[in-house]
């Protein structure tokens, strides 16, 4: 593996940021140059005001206030989704619908321990391919409703649901509370599109499943090693480290877990899946960007982020309205061995079969222009 200096960060709010993220002590000079509204700005499109506010809320800057009373309405937020998540897991559970809770909520309390600590908005649920019908159809007895396009291609006739469920991993639902705001749900069956050749099956979720409370709750989950590689693979891999909210998740996760974490076993599953090469870079990353490493860590070489990614950072550009060719070369370029590369790239041919699927997304999506 190359080993990188990571250049100086173009910005001491980016600094102090990645500091927070980090969990490194901020020196007196990172408030030097510091401007408040920047530094907002930055924390809010990185979804990090937790992190932020737990560094900086001792200091006198006018602008802590502002973020002192966002992440307080952002406290009584994670409350709520909190409750509702429960609520769904519930209404899963009387009927025997087997469901693992995964981000949001969940990774507030594994990573942090308070669901105050971590920015979060959307439910997740994983669930079999087999039950997604019944959970929709559950969750619109509530007040759920597929976004428009998934219901276009749910509706639609018999070959092209299927075509839909076969190239696609979740569906995403809203239910309105009050006049101005929703609550939003996203049912899986996997964890990325199946192109991106991340391989977590239904059919092995119960070998590492775990029981985490939650607000004096039974949740199910993953152990730390399984949910390690989730984290790593939906932050390295399919996000490509795009905000520092992915690296202070993987960084929460060794400062809490990672003396305790059986490395064998994570590098075996890893290595089944085709993604050591993606563990060992990013594990790199956080030891890059300044992160104390401890002798009870496996030990790894620093590896740079792209220049793309650090201007990235501090641009803070709009998602892209099409990501396809960005997942594509990012799940090629994360993969060791050629097979596996191989493997992605007849993903992507096979997706790209789907004709008469594209049909009816492209129809979709001229209607909507």
């Amino acid at each position: 593996m190359e080993t990188f200096i990571h250049p100086a960060l173009p910005s001491a709010e980016l600094a102090l940021i990645q500091s927070a993220c980090l969990g490194v002590p901020l020196a007196e000079e990172t408030w030097t140059d510091v401007r408040g509204e920047r530094l907002l700005a930055l924390a809010r499109w990185h979804q990090v005001r937790p992190q932020v506010f737990a560094a900086v809320q001792h200091f006198s800057a006018s602008w802590v206030g502002e973020l002192k009373q966002e992440v307080f309405q952002l406290t009584l937020s994670n409350l709520v989704n909190t409750r509702e998540t429960l609520s769904l897991l519930t209404i899963l559970k009387k009927n025997q619908i087997s469901a693992y809770a995964y981000k949001g909520c969940v990774w507030a309390e594994w990573l942090y321990g308070q669901q105050s600590r971590r920015e979060f908005g959307d439910i997740d649920l994983l669930v079999a391919k087999d039950d997604v019908n019944r959970c929709l159809d559950l969750f619109r007895s509530v007040g759920y409703a597929p976004d428009p396009y998934r219901e276009y291609l749910l509706t639609n006739q018999t070959s092209i649901r299927d075509a839909f469920f076969r190239t696609d991993y979740h569906i995403p639902m809203e239910k309105r509370v009050g006049a101005a705001s929703s609550m939003m749900l996203e049912v899986h069956w996997q964890v990325a599109y199946p192109r991106l050749c991340f391989s977590f099956p239904s059919k092995e979720w119960s070998e590492y499943k775990v029981q985490m409370m939650i607000q004096s709750e039974s949740v199910r989950c993953f152990t730390n090693e399984y949910q390690l590689l989730l984290l790593i693979m939906h932050h390295g891999g399919k996000e490509n480290w795009a905000k520092l909210k992915y690296v202070a998740d993987l960084a929460a996760y060794m400062k809490r877990y990672g003396a305790a974490t059986n490395w064998p076993l994570v590098k075996r599953l890893a290595e089944k899946k085709g993604l050591w090469k993606l563990v060992r870079q990013s594990l790199g990353l956080l030891k890059a960007l300044g992160m104390p490493w401890s002798d009870a860590w496996p030990e790894v070489e620093a590896v740079s982020l792209k220049a793309t990614i650090l201007k990235n950072w501090e641009e803070m550009p709009p998602d892209p309205k099409n990501s396809t060719w960005m997942y594509l070369k990012q799940a090629i370029t994360i993969r060791e061995h050629t097979a596996d590369q191989w493997e992605v790239a007849k993903a992507h041919l096979r997706y790209m079969s789907e004709l008469k699927l594209l049909l009816h997304k492209s129809r979709w999506y001229a209607g909507k222009s």
